[in-house]
């Protein structure tokens, strides 16, 4: 029996020195390429099976799964009809996978024909090999049954009746080579195509399986478990940075045992494949027991690991941690494989960011709703109602830059008076609230025990001392009107002086001393005034002077007066409301930093 002959062959004499046999020989390889070609654009095939939802390892795959046996029987038949000569495609066991239709024996017969194997990868799929030369008749009724195509083929330039072409079984064998050849090399390509096609599969399986996980651990350990999987390797880890960006914390792992998870920190200063892989490199490592680039690597001895794929986990150019594959035995890994890594950990940091991200949301959504109700409880502590005091008539107004603010204003009810408070706290938000909150209580406590507006502003500065930290401060007005002598008795810890307006003219009310919650051993005076009718007391906060427009300008405690003037015969709530809306249209649409609280009160004519 003659040896087989390789894929790749070096035809004995040119196919293109033999007269006219040869020419129609080349045609007929001609006509043959383009049905390889055509067959390229296979059908779609149903996945491969399932195993958890997800693909099983891929297998090497039969010649017919990457050419239709349709195909293979049009190559044989076509060749057949050309070269005159019998030939069939078997696979590795023998069985026929495609023979021309000729007489039943036309293959089997023949003990010393020609062979040649279809190899691709270094693996064969099949073998053709040639059989019987046959005859005149036998040749045309081939060419005739298998249309004009290949008729045509077998004609004379005058469109005569077809003819044995004539190929010598050495041509034949050569020009089976050459076929074979085309054949593993199209198969090769669409093992690749194919191949691509997978891991575009696999990539879709992750994103499928990630796509509706929002929990941050759900994400995590479904990525580990999957890649493992999808990979076809022994166990995966998932490390993330830090805050600091400087230490690589487990998240995640799969088939990896706790005394190798607790084997040690990993800093990315000291880990030279952590570094590469954090810059968008895919680090390999054929045997960690012996890599000096594995801090770890008797416990990878232990852990029974060998071969090493590291990649790094990028959301839009900045790392947030990597991915490690490791395998049983040692692997080394395609730029296929290196590219599919890289890209579900590409994959697998969008879903760890947006999981990182909706955490976040929920956190801050419960902050929110936790301010929302705080805010809730602050404006519960200012008055309800502007109070009833003849012949005082009162009215304030408090506008937060933020939910919760540090300014406040309250009416005290006393005996035959009503005390009026306006403050302001250090900071905004959230602090400030509370801060607010606690010179309130402070205050209203001590009010009920102590008539003399001095001694109540001691003990409360002495308490807002005790009970805060060095930076936290108050500023407050307090004032008790008294609703039968028409006196003011008032004192201003630090806060902006109170204007009292009279006759066109205006007074600033300044007497007290320095702000609260700074030095324990303040003493405070109080001052008094004696009001008439129509007079006007304005108190507000640092937030109504200091509003500044686009240019920087501040409203100014001219423009204040200003405001003033003009609605000084109005009732006390259009004056506030005046002044809010002036300093509403001098800052514009300008960001305001800061409260605003007014109180104002209008002295009118005793009754009887």
């Amino acid at each position: 029996m003659r040896p087989m002959r390789a894929a790749r062959l070096s035809p004995t004499k040119p196919l293109d020195s033999n007269g006219d046999g040869a020419d129609d020989a080349r045609a007929g390889f001609e006509t043959i390429i383009g049905a390889l070609r055509r067959s390229a654009d296979l059908p779609t095939r149903p996945l491969p099976p399932r195993l958890n939802g997800l693909r099983m390892p891929r297998l090497p795959r039969p010649l017919t799964d990457l050419v239709e046996a349709t195909i293979l029987q049009r190559i044989v038949r076509h060749f057949t009809a050309v070269t005159g000569h019998a030939v069939s495609i078997r696979d590795t066991g023998g069985d026929v996978l495609a023979e021309a239709d000729t007489q039943p024996a036309s293959c089997d017969e023949v003990d010393d024909g020609d062979s040649a194997s279809i190899t691709v990868n270094h693996r064969c799929l099949a073998v053709m090999r040639l059989g019987r030369q046959l005859s005149d008749t036998e040749h045309q009724a081939l060419g005739e049954a298998d249309g004009a195509g290949v008729a045509a083929t077998m004609t004379g330039g005058n469109g005569g009746p077809a003819t044995s072409v004539g190929i010598s079984r050495e041509q034949a064998a050569s020009f089976m080579g050459l076929l074979a050849d085309t054949i593993a090399q199209m198969c090769q390509q669409g093992q690749l195509l194919k191949s691509r096609v997978d891991d575009l599969s696999t990539l879709f399986e992750l994103s499928t399986l990630l796509s509706g996980k929002r929990e941050m651990r759900t994400v995590l350990d479904t990525t580990a478990r999957s890649v493992v999987e999808l990979m076809s390797v022994k166990a995966a880890s998932i490390r993330l940075l830090d805050a600091s960006d400087s230490e690589l914390l487990t998240e995640a792992v799969h088939n990896l045992s706790p005394e190798y998870l607790n084997k040690g920190k990993i800093l990315v200063k000291g880990s030279e494949l952590d570094q590469l892989a954090l810059r968008g490199e895919v680090v390999y490592i054929e045997d960690m027991t012996e890599d000096s680039r594995v801090m770890y690597p008797e416990d990878a001895k232990r852990e029974g690991l060998a071969s090493m794929l590291c990649a790094g986990m990028i959301y839009r150019g900045k790392p947030i941690g990597v991915i490690r594959i490791y395998t049983a035995q040692r692997q080394a890994f395609s730029e296929d494989r290196k590219n599919l890594l890289r890209a579900i950990a590409q994959i697998a940091a969008a879903s760890i960011r947006t999981a990182q991200l909706d955490a976040e949301r929920r956190e801050q959504t419960r902050i929110q709703r936790q301010v929302q109700l705080a805010a809730d409880v602050q404006r519960k502590l200012l008055p309800a109602s502007d109070p009833d005091c003849a012949p005082f008539e009162v009215a304030g107004r408090y506008e937060p830059c933020f939910e919760l603010g540090g300014d406040f204003y309250d009416f005290i009810p006393l005996e035959s008076s009503l005390g009026v408070v306006i403050g302001d706290v250090v900071g905004k938000g959230v602090a400030a609230g509370l801060l607010m909150a606690s010179v309130r209580a402070s205050l209203r406590a001590h009010v009920e025990d102590v008539y003399d507006l001095d001694d109540v502003m001691g003990r409360v500065n002495a308490a807002l001392v005790h009970d805060t930290r060095d930076h936290e401060f108050a500023t407050v007005f307090y004032g008790t009107l008294d609703r039968r002598s028409l006196r003011l008795t008032y004192c201003s810890a630090g806060h902006d002086p109170s204007l009292l307006l009279r006759d066109g003219k205006f007074k600033e009310l300044s007497v007290g001393g320095m702000a609260l919650g700074i030095d324990a051993g303040q003493k405070y005076v109080k001052g008094m005034v004696d009001l008439r009718p129509k007079d006007v007391i304005v108190l507000y906060s640092d937030g109504v002077p200091d509003a500044s427009n686009f240019e920087g300008e501040k409203f100014g405690r001219q423009r204040l007066r200003e405001a003033i003037l003009e609605m000084a015969d109005h009732p006390p709530r259009d004056v506030v409301n005046h002044i809010l809306w002036q300093v509403r249209r001098f800052v514009g649409l300008n960001y305001r930093p800061d409260d605003m609280t007014i109180v104002a009160v209008r002295v009118n004519v005793p009754r009887g």
